[in-house]
């Protein structure tokens, strides 16, 4: 894949393979409690920006798989921050002929947002300081309904690919469980299950052990 690939221009409605790494391959996360903070930071800043499909925690690194929410939601979202709050991001996409509005910088500024706010946190708490995130944060734009199959399943299976845990079945910390129990949740779970063909062919797909991924999709280049 080219370089220009893994920082692809964010636009609404488009699905996206979002993901990231610690500077010089230091720790992420220490404990659960870190993992739940990091996804509660997601929550805040992202929510309301992108729909949810799949995710997973690794110790240095972490997969999304998201799709940007239509222009009027996002639009809503923006003129609806007070205006003490609203950054500059907001401020300049507000500003823009109707006609002539990106919706790249905002997006790209609340990932910001969010990385910052969990690095502060994990800074002060360890003592460390400088960027905890290598920059840019990669995100690569999805277009074919095969590859966000295919997609759901590497970032479930992160673990066994990286010779962690072969069950990632039994892996806590990313959202395979998610599917598997009627626990209400803010992803797109049903949409998921849609792409798999329901819940018996998700099941399926996802459990016959560690399957070799396709190459078109340049997963051999990912973390």
């Amino acid at each position: 894949m080219r370089k220009s690939d893994y920082t692809a221009q964010f636009c609404p409605e488009v699905h996206y393979h979002v993901y990231n790494r610690t500077n010089n391959r230091e720790t992420l996360f220490t404990c659960d409690r870190e993992r739940s903070l990091f996804m509660e930071k997601y929550k805040e800043y992202l929510s309301a920006y992108v729909d949810t499909f799949a995710w997973c925690l690794m110790e240095k690194h972490f997969h999304f798989s998201i799709r940007v929410k239509p222009r009027e939601v996002i639009f809503k979202e923006v003129i609806n921050t007070p205006e003490p709050l609203r950054i500059a991001a907001q401020i300049n996409f507000l500003e823009q002929p109707e006609d002539e509005k990106t919706f790249h910088s905002v997006i790209e500024r609340q990932f910001s947002r969010f990385f910052t706010s969990y690095a502060m946190i994990f800074n002060l708490t360890h003592q460390r300081s400088g960027n905890l995130f290598y920059r840019p944060f990669k995100r690569i734009e999805i277009k074919e309904e095969n590859h966000q199959v295919w997609l759901v399943y590497y970032i479930h299976s992160n673990i066994s690919k990286h010779g962690i845990r072969l069950d990632f079945a039994a892996y806590s910390w990313s959202s395979y469980k998610t599917f598997l129990n009627e626990k209400p949740t803010l992803l797109c779970k049903q949409e998921v299950l849609d792409w798999f063909g329901g819940k018996a062919q998700f099941l399926e797909f996802h459990g016959h052990g560690y399957r070799e991924l396709p190459d078109k999709y340049g997963y051999l280049e990912i973390e």
